[in-house]
C-alpha cells in the first residue's frame, strides 16, 4: 500500500501537516482555522490501518474545504504516528496542546484518553474513534465517541444469530490482536454472553505471527467439541486463522470482525472464506450510487484493487477510511452548530449534533455509536459479500445485489466519465473466467459452506 500522502495529488486534497513539522504555525491559542488531529499507525505492521484512516479523513477534509471550509477558513489535518504505544500519551498532549486541534480523530487504543489525566483534559478536546473496536469508553473525562461497531457489539450479534439461525451451543474465540488484546477478550466474551452464547474457551495470540495454526490448534485442544469459533483480528490476522482452521479440517462455523469487510481479508483468506459470516451494518443506500462514487473515487485517489482469484472487479469497502470520513463530516457539522472552532465549544455542540454520514446518521450523544441491533449478518460467497443468512433482510434482493457485485456491470451505469470509468472498463474487460454461480447457505451444524462445496 502507499504511504498516506501518495494519492494527494491535484484539486480537492485536505492540507495536510505532521506534527513535528508544525512549529511556526502553532501558538498558545485557538488558530484561525478548524484543525482536526490524527493519531493512527503509520509505521510497523499496523501502518496499513493507519493510512486507511489517514485516507479517509483526507477525503473528508477535501469535501469541506471544497464546500468553503469551516466558519469561512480552510480545514487541517494535523497527523501524527501512533505506533508506539509507550509513546502514544506524548503523542496525544502534542497535537491538543502544539497543534492546537479542535477535535482528535483515533487512537486505536483509547485507555490513554480515559480519566482525568488523558492528555486531552485541559483543552476539552473531544475525540472520535474509527478504528478502536474495544475499550470501555464510559470513564472519559471529554467527549469519547466510538465510530465503528464495539467489539461487544459485534460479538452480541454473532452470538445471538449463531443460536437462533445455526443452533450452536459451543463457542470458542481467538484473539489476535497486538494493540487491543486483553480488551479484545474482555469485550468479546461479554458480547457474546449478552447475545446467549458464552464462550467454552479463549485464546490470545500474538497478532504479528507470521502464521496462526498453532494457536488454532491450541484452541481446537481447549474447546475440541465448539461448533463455531470468532476469529478477532485486523483482516491479515483474521485471514491467517482461517487459513489454519480450513488447513486442520476443523469442522465449525468461522465468523470473524467486521474489519474483515475489506478486499483485504478475502485477497489473503482466498477460498477459505467460503462460508465465513461477519456482522456488519446494512443500509439499502450503500448499494446505490452515492456510496459506490465514493468508493471509485478513494480507489482512483489511493489504487484499485482487484480480488485475486475473482475474473472482475468487487470495489473494496475499506471500513475504517469510511469510519474517518463521517467523522470528519460529524466534526465539521459540531463545529457549524457551535460556531466555533474552539474544542470545548465544539465538544459541547456535538451531542446535538446530526450528521448524515456514509456508514449511518449520526448521533454523538453517547460513548457508542452503534448496538447489536443493527448489526446484520453477511457470508462471504464466491469472494463476494451477501446477506441472504440474515431473516431480517430479503434474501432474493441481497441474491440479486451479490450477483451485480460479482459482475461489476452496475459499476458502468454510476462510474463518472474520466479515469474512474476507464479502470472500470478495463478490469471488466479482463475479466475471462466462467460467471460465478449462487449456492444458497447449507444447513447446520457445520459450516454455511465448506469450500468448494456443491449446493
Amino acid at each position: 500500500m502507499s504511504s498516506p500522502g501518495r494519492g494527494r495529488r491535484g484539486r480537492g486534497f485536505a492540507p495536510l501537516v505532521v506534527l513535528g513539522l508544525l512549529v511556526a504555525a502553532c501558538g498558545t491559542g485557538t488558530p484561525d482555522e478548524v484543525r482536526i488531529g490524527v493519531v493512527a499507525p503509520l509505521s510497523g505492521p499496523r501502518a496499513a490501518i493507519g493510512q486507511e484512516l489517514v485516507r479517509g479523513a483526507e477525503l473528508g477534509v477535501a469535501d469541506l474545504n471544497d464546500a468553503g471550509g469551516l466558519l469561512g477558513r480552510p480545514v487541517e489535518l494535523v497527523v501524527t504516528d501512533g505506533a508506539d504505544l509507550a509513546d502514544l500519551p506524548r503523542r496525544v498532549a502534542d497535537l491538543a496542546e502544539t497543534g492546537r486541534i479542535t477535535a482528535l480523530l483515533g487512537p486505536e487504543s483509547p485507555g490513554v484518553l480515559i480519566g482525568t489525566r488523558s492528555p486531552l483534559s485541559r483543552r476539552g478536546v473531544p475525540a472520535l474513534l474509527p478504528s478502536a473496536f474495544a475499550g470501555d469508553l464510559s470513564g472519559a473525562a471529554t467527549p469519547v465517541s466510538r465510530i465503528v461497531p464495539s467489539a461487544h457489539a459485534q460479538a452480541e450479534a454473532l452470538a445471538r444469530w449463531l443460536v437462533r439461525e445455526r443452533g450452536i451451543e459451543r463457542l470458542a474465540v481467538l484473539v489476535a490482536d497486538p494493540v487491543e488484546g486483553t480488551a479484545a477478550r474482555d469485550a468479546l466474551r461479554g458480547g457474546a454472553a449478552a447475545g446467549g452464547l458464552p464462550p467454552t474457551a479463549v485464546v490470545e495470540a500474538a497478532g504479528a505471527a507470521g502464521e496462526l495454526t498453532t494457536a488454532v490448534a491450541a484452541l481446537r485442544r481447549a474447546a475440541p467439541d465448539a461448533q463455531a469459533v470468532l476469529l478477532w483480528g485486523w483482516p491479515d490476522a483474521a485471514a491467517r486463522a482461517t487459513l489454519a482452521v480450513r488447513e486442520l479440517d476443523w469442522d465449525v462455523q468461522v465468523a470473524v470482525g467486521s474489519s474483515a469487510f475489506v478486499g483485504t481479508y478475502r485477497a489473503l483468506a482466498g477460498r477459505a472464506s467460503e462460508g465465513v459470516v461477519l456482522p456488519f451494518p446494512f443500509r439499502e443506500a450503500w448499494f446505490g450510487p452515492e456510496l459506490t462514487t465514493w468508493m471509485l473515487r478513494y480507489q482512483l485517489a489511493f489504487g484499485l484493487g482487484a480480488l485475486p482469484g475473482l475474473d472482475t472487479l468487487v470495489v473494496d469497502v475499506p471500513a475504517v477510511a469510511l469510519a474517518s470520513y463521517d467523522a470528519v463530516g460529524a466534526i465539521g457539522a459540531a463545529v457549524e452548530r457551535a460556531g466555533s472552532r474552539d474544542p470545548a465549544d465544539v465538544a459541547a455542540a456535538l451531542p446535538d449534533t446530526v450528521h448524515e454520514g456514509l456508514l449511518r446518521t449520526y448521533t454523538l450523544g453517547a460513548a457508542e455509536s452503534w448496538d447489536a441491533d443493527e448489526l446484520f449478518i453477511a457470508r462471504f460467497h464466491e469472494l463476494g459479500v451477501i446477506y441472504d443468512v440474515d431473516d431480517r433482510l430479503d434474501a432474493d434482493a441481497q441474491r440479486t445485489f451479490w450477483e451485480l457485485q460479482v459482475s461489476a456491470e452496475f459499476l458502468l451505469d454510476l462510474a463518472p466519465a474520466g479515469p474512474a470509468r476507464r479502470l472500470v472498463e478495463r478490469y471488466l474487460g479482463e475479466a475471462d473466467g466462467p460467471p460465478h454461480t449462487y449456492r444458497a447457505p447449507a444447513p447446520g451444524p457445520g459450516p454455511v459452506a465448506r469450500p468448494g462445496a456443491g449446493s
